[in-house]
């Protein structure tokens, strides 16, 4: 058992002011499919996971979990284990509600998971992630202490609720080490350190809300997104589906090509990469 990464667990649940429990019977499922409504802003009878789903999953063992602040649901994060032989967890699902923003319960709900898996006899977990959200990346690559070395390309196809809208379901494949030196650091010793090195020249620049290529020769290089991807969908949507397809141009070929991602700049609001290590 790793008792650090339970006791930073519990520590993340005191902070952020809530109690993270199981759900494990059919009301709470229904608490669950009702809450992932809110967060993903689809109509009721298009779930992103129906409680009748929730409620199997849990009981196959998955991981099956809310953030309650006293009885009010304000998160929620769902992990399925991996094949007999390939020790992990994907985790499918995680969100939080927009009016609990900003109090890490996010992170409260991923050092739980990352406990319980760690308490398993795993140490990897896997999840997706839009490329284009900027809270997203910064929380996984820097406050987790994540790598993501995949770009899948519209990977899920369409999906029919309000964070998506008509845009491409591209993600980045994230892989958390969960015994590894940057997600022990990021989470059991609140010191994840800065990556440091040479400053990136901007391979893809940002001008007017729109995406502006660069030619550089630098080895270390930065990929700018959005810092508001949704608002921009919202009120922009030819420009977000620029942004889309600019990104996929850039950071999708580094990666493909054998550039490491190395961080996220939360300052420049965008990806740092080093394309020496494709060569």
């Amino acid at each position: 058992m790793d008792l650090s990464a339970r006791t930073s667990a519990a520590k993340a649940a005191e902070k952020s002011g809530v109690r993270i429990v199981a759900l494990e019977s059919m009301a709470s499922a229904f608490a669950c499919e009702r809450f992932l409504c809110e967060v993903w802003r689809t109509g009721p009878d298009h779930p992103p996971i129906a409680a009748d789903v929730v409620k199997a999953m849990a009981d196959a063992g998955s991981y099956v979990v809310g953030a309650f602040d006293e009885d009010r649901l304000l998160g929620a994060c769902i992990g399925l284990w991996g094949p007999p032989g390939r020790p992990g967890m994907h985790s499918h699902i995680a969100g939080v509600h927009s009016e609990a923003r900003g109090r890490d319960i996010g992170f409260a709900l991923k050092l739980d998971q990352r406990a319980h898996v760690l308490e398993n006899g795993a140490d990897l977990i896997s999840w997706t992630f839009d490329p284009l959200v900027a809270r997203n990346a910064h929380f996984n690559l820097r406050k987790l202490g994540g790598t993501a070395d995949e770009y899948l390309p519209d990977y899920y196809g369409p999906l029919s609720d309000g964070l998506n809208n008509d845009d491409e379901s591209d993600r980045l494949m994230l892989r958390w080490d969960l015994r590894g030196e940057r997600a022990r650091a990021a989470c059991d010793e609140d010191a994840l350190p800065d990556s440091g090195g040479p400053v990136p020249r901007v391979l893809l620049d940002i001008e007017d809300d729109r995406p502006v290529p660069r030619s550089t020769r630098g080895e270390t290089v930065l990929i700018a997104i959005p810092p508001d991807i949704e608002l921009l969908r919202t009120r922009k949507p030819s420009i977000a589906r620029d942004w889309r397809l600019a990104v996929r141009d850039t950071l999708g070929a580094l990666l493909a090509d054998g550039a490491r991602l190395t961080g996220f700049d939360r300052g420049a609001c965008g990806y740092v990469l080093n394309r020496s290590e494709g060569r």
